[in-house]
């Protein structure tokens, strides 16, 4: 009798062992939850960047100024150059600004303002390559429409401070006239260094930004 009733318990112990084994092995179902418990967490965390990128109190502030650009073609120096300053913020790749300046150096100069849109395209190390896009008006006697078209490098010199070279298109026109001016200047920016995959260091996203990398470059919005 005893020795029925220690077989039925080896049984048992058994049976709970071989149970408790499999449930571990099958990890599967496990595996899949847990990937989809880590992407819902990622998809509501406030570091998701598809939902915290336009947060407009929080963006950190950029100035850009062109203290020099001039334009291609015949004339005097006076009528070719063009100088502006830009005011925005920064949305990481993204720079979203207003600029004012004048396209000569004449005292009678037509006055612009323009909205822009400025991408940080591709960076490889300090360096980086930036598109704008930009619409605005000249305070001329036409009332001109002002379009550009704008590709950059800059160098991050400083934490703060970048320089870059410049070249573009401005497209003015109105119901009587229209012209086509390509450019070529430098400008100087001011705002928070950008990492290698074009995100802010600090500010809002501080804690997200990875460190500047020196090595291959590294595109995005491609």
């Amino acid at each position: 009798m005893n020795l029925r009733i220690l077989i039925m318990l080896a049984l048992v112990v058994g049976s709970a062992n071989l149970w408790g084994q499999s449930k571990t092995a099958d990890t599967t179902q496990t595996r899949t939850s847990k990937s989809q418990q880590t992407y819902y967490s990622i998809s509501r965390s406030s570091e998701d960047s598809t939902r915290s990128i336009f947060n407009f109190k929080a963006a950190p502030i950029y100035v850009r100024a062109t203290p020099f650009s001039i334009y291609t073609g015949a004339g005097s120096p006076k009528d070719r150059i063009a100088q502006s300053i830009e005011l925005g913020k920064s949305f990481n790749v993204i720079d979203l600004g207003v600029a004012f300046g004048r396209n000569s150096l004449r005292p009678d100069t037509s006055l612009f303002l323009e909205g822009r849109v400025t991408m940080d395209v591709a960076n490889y190390g300090i360096f980086a390559n930036e598109m704008t896009i930009g619409a605005g008006r000249v305070f001329d006697k036409q009332g001109s429409l002002m379009l550009e078209l704008t590709y950059s490098i800059m160098a991050q010199i400083a934490p703060r401070v970048g320089i870059g070279l410049t070249t573009g298109y401005y497209d003015f026109s109105s119901e009587t006239t229209d012209s086509s001016k390509t450019f070529y200047g430098i400008y100087l920016r001011f705002g928070l260094l950008r990492t290698d995959s074009g995100g802010l260091l600090g500010g809002s996203n501080r804690g997200r930004g990875r460190p500047v990398r020196v090595g291959r470059p590294h595109r995005h919005g491609r």
